[in-house]
């Protein structure tokens, strides 16, 4: 019987094989997570107005359909949130392409640079002693 593969979502880091690979995944994935919030919330400031003309267009313009351009903002609005794909729900056509092309090229420059793998080192050595200090304490995932 082969043991299930860990889950990052609901395993901790301790539980995987290669701790400092798991957290430099984290620190990645909570950039990424930081610019698609700011990108969301952007495209959210700008929807709004967006929407508002869009609705009174519709009522002075919009004839025998009023919701004509208010249903176009929305398709657009559907569309850049499947492209955003801020919770990672959608598979195919997101920007996930574009950060996963742009993760490749800064790993590809990272691995030139000595001082960027030293302080990896650095901080992996005192996370591991934090790590062992709480462990030693008795006090094991977040809810210690």
């Amino acid at each position: 019987m082969t043991e299930p593969e860990p889950d990052p979502q609901f395993d901790s880091p301790a539980d995987t094989p290669d701790v400092h690979s798991s957290r430099l995944a984290l620190i990645w994935d909570v950039i990424v997570f930081q610019f698609k919030l700011a990108f969301d919330g952007l495209r959210d400031v700008l929807l709004s107005p967006v929407s508002i003309v869009a609705g009174i267009m519709g009522l002075v313009a919009g004839g025998d359909d009023p919701h004509q351009y208010f249903r176009r903002v929305m398709r657009l609005g559907r569309r850049s949130e499947a492209w955003i794909n801020l919770f990672g729900a959608h598979r195919h056509g997101t920007s996930d392409a574009l950060v996963d092309s742009l993760r490749e090229k800064v790993a590809t420059q990272a691995q030139g640079k000595p001082w960027i793998q030293q302080a990896g080192t650095r901080l992996n050595e005192t996370l591991d002693n934090v790590n062992a200090a709480r462990s030693a304490d008795g006090k094991r995932g977040p809810d210690a």
